[in-house]
C-alpha cells in the first residue's frame, strides 16, 4: 500500500500514513491545480524519547496534489 506524510491530529506532527482509498481528482482554486482526496490511516510515530503517539486513527486526507509546503506534506 503506497504511503505519504499526513499530520497527526494529536500530537501535530508529521507523520507517515498508509492510504487505504482514492477518490476522484477535484480542481481547486486556491492552488490553481488538482487535489485528490481519500482515506488514511496513521501509523504509530515517535513523540519524543522513548514515548510514542498511539493515535493510529483513520482521516481524510490529501493523497495527491500539484501543491506541497515546506516539510513536502502534500496540501
Amino acid at each position: 500500500m503506497p504511503e505519504i506524510f499526513v499530520y497527526c491530529k494529536t500530537c501535530s506532527k508529521k507523520v507517515k500514513a498508509v492510504v487505504l482509498t482514492v477518490h476522484e481528482k477535484e480542481y481547486d482554486e486556491s492552488i490553481q491545480g488538482y487535489r485528490r482526496y481519500g482515506m488514511v490511516r496513521i501509523l504509530e510515530h515517535n513523540i519524543g524519547f522513548r514515548k510514542t503517539c498511539s493515535d493510529t486513527s483513520q482521516m481524510k486526507a490529501i493523497v495527491s496534489s500539484d501543491s506541497k509546503d515546506d516539510n513536502g506534506v502534500l496540501n
